[in-house]
């Protein structure tokens, strides 16, 4: 016969087993989201190189385009100043 020690042993080896199981999968899951964070840090941070330069580029490219055309440069703000005049006027 039996002791119950034997019958409970078999039941405590399947409850590590799954307990190891799923360790093992909560450190793969982890590391699997710190790679992901990562990637996605460095793609961020790109992105952000990207941009600023872009900016950089477009206030160099406006810069210039003023110094080249002082009369349409403030003929256009003067259009855009009235046309935001109009819109803010009928709105309020």
């Amino acid at each position: 016969m039996t002791s119950t020690a034997d019958v409970s042993q078999p039941k405590k080896t399947k409850a590590e087993a799954t307990k190891e199981q799923a360790v093992q999968m909560a450190e793969r899951a982890k590391d699997h989201a710190s790679e992901t964070v990562k990637q996605a840090q460095e793609q961020l941070d790109a992105g952000l190189k990207y941009g600023a330069s872009e900016l950089e580029r477009l206030s160099k490219d406006g810069q210039e385009f003023v110094r080249k055309n002082p009369g349409v440069a403030i003929a256009g703000a003067v259009g855009v100043g009235l046309l935001m005049g109009l819109a803010m006027r009928r709105r309020f």
